[in-house]
């Protein structure tokens, strides 16, 4: 756990994100890494399998063998997306979260309020563009009459509609469980299913964008004017 050549501290033999495992001279990438000090890391302190990971604080900023430099991205450019290399950094065993060898349990745990945050904003997201295609729609005339009296186009906001608020009744499901049972409780029974919901709240999304931008034809291509709104929501989905 502890090497010889670092008495007191933790060797950091392998760095984890996202349930890929990588060797800490590789360099690896995380949100808004440029501008912390700390960063939370799954660390293998034992031996093979889930058991050998454990939690730790990171410190990064000016820390001795961590490098980091922002990268470029798509969509959310706010995030501050950081390759983050580390090369012989000790990390201070007061640093360990919690108990040593807990550190996957404690990581899929947390995944569930992230998973049912990002669900619920996407979700969210798909209603803003679905509301906004059936706007237009009652208002654009083509052919001498407006596009929400074409049965073709209100069968394609029906369908949207249908996976919208489907998805929707799922998510308020998860909340009110959540509220009525105890956190080890839900994090054991609800786990998956959060998962799943995630998911389909992606698809759902996806969705509700391209349908959107279909019936705003060349308007929902535009950054200004009546199709902004459905243009922001097509390029975020299209380059999840």
């Amino acid at each position: 756990m502890v090497g010889p050549n670092f008495p007191g501290f933790y060797p950091l033999a392998l760095l984890c994100f996202a349930m890929t495992c990588l060797p800490c001279l590789q360099p690896s990438r995380i949100t808004n890494g440029i501008w912390s000090s700390y960063s939370t890391m799954a660390v293998r302190t034992s031996g093979p399998g889930p058991t050998g990971l454990s939690l730790l604080v990171v410190p990064l900023l000016g820390y001795p063998g961590v490098t980091m430099r922002r990268m470029k991205v798509a969509g959310q450019m706010s995030g501050g997306t950081t390759f983050i290399e580390l090369d012989e950094v000790k990390v201070p065993m007061e640093n360990l979260i919690g108990e040593e060898g807990m550190g996957m349990r404690y990581i899929m745990t947390n995944f569930n309020h992230e998973r049912l945050t990002i669900a619920i904003g996407a979700t969210r997201q798909a209603r803003v563009a679905l509301s906004a295609a059936f706007e237009y729609c009652m208002q654009r005339e083509a052919f001498g009459k407006t596009l929400i009296d074409q049965p073709v186009v209100r069968h394609r906001l029906a369908k949207c509609g249908a996976m919208l608020e489907s998805q929707w009744a799922w998510i308020e499901q998860f909340v009110y469980q959540m509220t009525k049972m105890s956190k080890a409780e839900a994090d054991k029974e609800l786990g998956g299913l959060t998962a799943l919901a995630k998911a389909q709240a992606g698809i759902v999304v996806d969705e509700c964008a391209r349908c959107a931008v279909l019936l705003f034809g060349g308007n929902g291509f535009t950054r200004t004017g009546r199709g902004e709104i459905v243009e922001s929501k097509f390029v975020t989905v299209s380059q999840m």
